[in-house]
C-alpha cells in the first residue's frame, strides 16, 4: 500500500490552505503507517481522531473562505465536504467497534477523496480566491466624484485612467 504524500500537484496556491492540506496528508499517513503495522486499537482511534480534527476544522475554514469571497460554486464545494463527512464517519463507526479493515478501507478513501478533491475543486476555490485577492488589490478613491473626476489606483499604487488605458493584470 502506497503512503500519500503532499506535492505541488496537489497545491492550491493558497499558502494557508496548502498548509492545511500538508496537515491533513500527514495525519493521513501517519493513520496508515500505524495500521499498516498492526499497531493497538488505541493509538488507531488516537490517530483517527486527530486526523477527523484537522479535517473538521480544515474544511470549516475553507467554507468560511468561500462564503467571504461570495464563491459561486460554494454550494457544489460544501457538498463534497458533507459527502466526506458522511463517509469518514461511517468509517469511523466502525473504527470505533474495533474493525480495523475499516481504517484501511477509510485511508483508501481519503486518500483517493483529497487526491481528486485537491487537484478540481480546491484548485478552482484557490485560483477564484487569488483573484478575489488581486481585485481587492486595486483600490478606488471616489468619494462623491463622478467617474472620471476620480483617482484609479492600482496594486502598485500607480494611477491610471480606467477609461483610456489598461490596469496590469
Amino acid at each position: 500500500m502506497r503512503y500519500l504524500k503532499w506535492s505541488t500537484s496537489h497545491a492550491v496556491f493558497v499558502t494557508e490552505i496548502d498548509d492545511e492540506h500538508k496537515e491533513i496528508f500527514e495525519a493521513v499517513s501517519n493513520l496508515q503507517e500505524v495500521l499498516s503495522s498492526r499497531g493497538p486499537l488505541l493509538e488507531i482511534r488516537k490517530l483517527t481522531q486527530c486526523l477527523i480534527a484537522c479535517t473538521v476544522e480544515h474544511f470549516a475554514h475553507e467554507e468560511r473562505l468561500m462564503r467571504a469571497g461570495r464563491y459561486g460554486s460554494l454550494r457544489w464545494h460544501k457538498q463534497q465536504h458533507n459527502t466526506a463527512r458522511s463517509r469518514v464517519g461511517q468509517f469511523v463507526l466502525r473504527i470505533d467497534q474495533g474493525d480495523t479493515q475499516a481504517g484501511l478501507a477509510l485511508v483508501e478513501y481519503l486518500k483517493s477523496w483529497l487526491r481528486d478533491h485537491t487537484r478540481l475543486a480546491d484548485r478552482m476555490m484557490g485560483a477564484f480566491l487569488r483573484n478575489q485577492q488581486r481585485v481587492c488589490k486595486l483600490t478606488f478613491r471616489a468619494g462623491t466624484k463622478p467617474m472620471d473626476a476620480c483617482d484609479w489606483v492600482n496594486a502598485n499604487g500607480d494611477r491610471f485612467n480606467p477609461l483610456t488605458s489598461k490596469p496590469g493584470f
